[in-house]
């Protein structure tokens, strides 16, 4: 559901538009040859920046997706959110417009300001129904349980190989019915691959412990710009997993490891989110 997304540039584009700098010769370039090439590469860093910074044709939605992206990891949603406005102010019919300006206000916090949008998905495009796993999440923050467990449960139908969308669904129905009910009633996923993804179904079944699933977690390595994405995942689920328990000081611990991980994309925001809402004291509670 939540796998990291990476923009690399295509290696063949990039050799095919840079010519040969030098001769296929052992002879050492020549300071001016040196000096072209060090402006070369400039003057081409300075393109691609000013693409990425380009606002994208209101219609763009894969450029929309990317500016997102970049805006949230440079921390400059808000200017992001001023663009995507005016996109949307052009194009109002745009279904998918409306759901990256959910996603980015979910993701810069904004939890409630979210919703409108994920529901305005729905009324432009109500076939998308299935596919929005972000409303889901958003509705569980909200606490609005029933709507969100029912969202689960339709996004399986088209994403039937993954435990993230049992696990929130397992979320759900803990607030909903308590967590043995919640574990008798997992929403099964077939085989999903990514470590520790099947520990985790078993967890939230009572069939293995959360120390199974750090294990797994710890025992594996997939590291993506510096980020170990399966530790990540192991953390995160386990924090949620003990929060859903009101274990706070365990659920703390574990949220926090995540959080030090720093992914970028849907899911470490999401974790921030988690995180920054950990931190806010508790109301008190009425005598």
């Amino acid at each position: 559901m939540f796998r990291p997304f990476a923009i690399r540039p295509s290696t063949s584009i990039l050799t095919k538009a840079i010519p040969m700098l030098t001769p296929p010769s052992r002879v050492p370039p020549s300071p001016r040859s040196l000096w072209f090439t060090l402006a070369f590469f400039t003057v081409l860093g300075s393109l691609c920046t000013q693409m990425l910074a380009q606002t994208p044709d209101p219609q763009d939605i894969r450029g929309w997706t990317n500016r997102i992206e970049n805006a949230l990891i440079e921390g400059k949603s808000e200017v992001a959110l001023e663009e995507i406005n005016k996109a949307i102010a052009k194009v109002p019919s745009q279904s998918q417009l409306y759901l990256i300006r959910g996603s980015l206000l979910f993701r810069s916090g904004k939890v409630d300001e979210s919703l409108p949008d994920f529901d305005k998905v729905l009324e432009l495009d109500p076939q998308l129904k299935p596919y929005l796993w972000q409303r889901g999440i958003a509705l569980y923050y909200a606490g609005k349980y029933e709507e969100s467990l029912e969202q689960f449960v339709v996004h399986r139908e088209v994403n039937p190989n993954d435990v993230e969308n049992a696990f929130w669904h397992f979320l759900c129905a803990v607030k909903l019915r308590g967590v043995a009910s919640a574990q008798h009633d997992v929403l099964l996923s077939g085989k999903d691959n990514r470590v520790p993804m099947m520990q985790v179904q078993d967890m939230i079944q009572g069939k293995a412990t959360p120390e199974a699933v750090i294990a797994a977690a710890e025992r594996s390595r997939r590291v993506i710009d510096g980020s170990d994405y399966d530790r990540f995942y192991g953390y995160l689920y386990v924090g949620l997993y003990y929060d859903a328990l009101n274990r706070e000081d365990d659920a703390k611990k574990w949220m926090e490891k995540c959080v030090a991980e720093k992914v970028h994309g849907y899911m470490g925001d999401v974790a921030k989110v988690h995180w920054d809402r950990m931190q806010k004291p508790k109301p008190a509670s009425k005598p």
